[in-house]
């Protein structure tokens, strides 16, 4: 009877809803990237999210098995089978993440953990892509960013109704661009696994938190907070790209990139307590962002925001602690 149960439970599990949105969300980035390419980036949401809900690990593991069954028979259909493999790098992501949970760990170890997970699942897939396609994958951007910034300038060298100066200006910028991108390129790739692993653990959190509270894995984003040491990245960033020159300017400039993205998080936590604090309706919220959006410089100034909570305390959170501390 326990063979003949089994494959009824299997058989249930193949067709359940959850197998079958897993194989949608990992199909969709696959069969309409140019509409739902960015998917590939929150991939480890549904994951991590079935991980908590299930409360099962075998039967979680056995659900997205099934679903990602579904993805790679469409992918094959397809013929595009390299990007449903791209698309499982964010497995592990997903994993890393449920299982600092299960450990008790607060959101920086977590995103520690997650960001190590995912450099290493995507430098693994570069590098059997390239060494299978023959086609170093860095060189390849830098050739292919190289070539854009020529095209760009042909176009403005073609615009004859621009005046002389004005062409010359913009294409002088596009030159200088040309030039110091290669050299903040790392920290730009570093920055964007940041960004995944950060996107991934603020939406998968705050959908236990609306569904399922009482298994949400870390408290509300707002009152996540950076470790305090964290303020020496940005005075060795400062330091190195000031009185360095070469490799260690650059390298500095990637520390730069690094140190104002994380403490950017920072600034939109506190800038959402007090958005909460002060109970800004919806709608209010939606423009806010949307101009901090189009707003390129608000990312400095919520960055530096988030330095200087390390001082200022904004939140009062090490109030409160110390308050729950007491008690």
């Amino acid at each position: 009877m326990e063979p003949e149960s089994n494959q009824q439970h299997q058989g249930t599990t193949f067709f359940s809803p959850p197998t079958l949105l897993i194989g949608l969300f990992f199909f969709l980035p696959v069969a309409i990237p140019s509409l739902f390419g960015w998917l590939n980036g929150l991939l480890a949401v549904p994951v991590f999210f079935l991980f908590i809900t299930t409360g099962d690990e075998k039967q979680a593991t056995l659900l997205i098995r099934n679903g990602l069954l579904f993805a790679a028979v469409g992918a094959l259909l397809l013929n595009k089978f390299e990007l449903i493999v791209f698309a499982l790098t964010m497995l592990p992501l997903g994993y890393s993440l449920y299982r600092s949970t299960q450990r008790g760990d607060d959101p920086v170890t977590a995103g520690i953990q997650g960001v190590i997970t995912l450099a290493a699942s995507w430098f693994l897939f570069w590098l059997v892509y390239g060494g299978m396609s023959g086609i170093n994958p860095y060189a390849n951007l830098l050739a292919t960013l190289d070539g854009s910034f020529d095209q760009i300038i042909k176009i403005y060298r073609d615009q004859s109704d621009l005046p002389v100066d004005v062409q010359y200006n913009l294409e002088q910028l596009v030159i200088g661009i040309r030039y110091f991108l290669p050299r903040i390129l790392p920290g730009l790739l570093a920055g964007s696994v940041i960004l995944t692993v950060w996107l991934n653990m603020v939406i998968g959190n705050r959908l236990l938190l609306r569904v399922q509270p009482e298994k949400a894995a870390w408290p509300e984003f707002s009152r996540w907070q950076l470790p305090d040491k964290l303020v020496w990245l940005v005075i060795v960033a400062t330091v190195l790209s000031t009185i360095g020159g070469g490799v260690v300017k650059s390298t500095g400039y990637c520390l730069a990139i690094v140190s104002v993205m994380l403490f950017f998080f920072q600034g939109m936590a506190i800038l959402i307590h007090f958005l909460n604090r002060w109970k800004v309706p919806g709608f209010l919220r939606i423009i806010l962002y949307v101009i901090l959006a189009v707003q390129s410089y608000a990312i400095v100034v919520l960055a530096m925001v988030g330095i200087a909570d390390i001082w200022l305390d904004f939140r009062k959170l090490a109030q409160d602690t110390q308050e729950t501390e007491n008690k």
